[in-house]
């Protein structure tokens, strides 16, 4: 072992494990931002030149490529791939269909009074956006059911 080699513990292992994967996940915000989706919901416009956002996302390789780098110089192994994608989007998608049936009238009674035409409406739409994330979860289980 080389004088500059590092001697981490267990718990200091895990500690910066989990500043890179803290830091990767602000890197995605960052990606997200960048790409500017155009999203109803997204609180940031769009305002980066096209160079701007190549600049970024050469920063967040870079990045990521150095801590990739900073993992190897201090012996620690890269967190291991032991979850699906499909997983953990069935399991997003069933957190929204959950929201999304909070929307209905009645929980929408606790701040004021609706009117009956209102509420149901309200559940309409409920039940609209319900249907298409279930129509996702199908998808996702009747694809990993699909032999290859």
């Amino acid at each position: 072992m080389s004088s500059q080699q590092a001697r981490l513990n267990d718990n200091q292992i895990r500690h910066v494990l989990s500043v890179m994967s803290q830091v990767d996940s602000v890197l995605s915000t960052i990606e997200r931002l960048a790409d500017s989706s155009e999203s109803p919901f997204a609180r940031e416009m769009s305002d980066l030149t096209a160079d701007e956002r190549k600049a970024i996302h050469d920063l967040v390789a870079q990045l990521r490529s150095r801590m990739t780098k900073v993992l190897a110089v201090l012996a620690i192994p890269s967190t291991p791939k032991d979850m699906s994608a499909r997983w953990s989007i069935e399991s997003a998608l069933h957190v929204a269909d959950v929201s999304f049936s909070d929307l209905g009238g009645r929980r929408l009674e606790g701040y004021g009074d609706l009117d009956p035409e209102t509420a149901e409406l309200v559940a309409k739409l409920s039940v609209e956006l319900r249907r298409i994330t279930e129509e996702g979860i199908f998808m996702l289980r009747k694809r990993s059911q699909t032999p290859s």
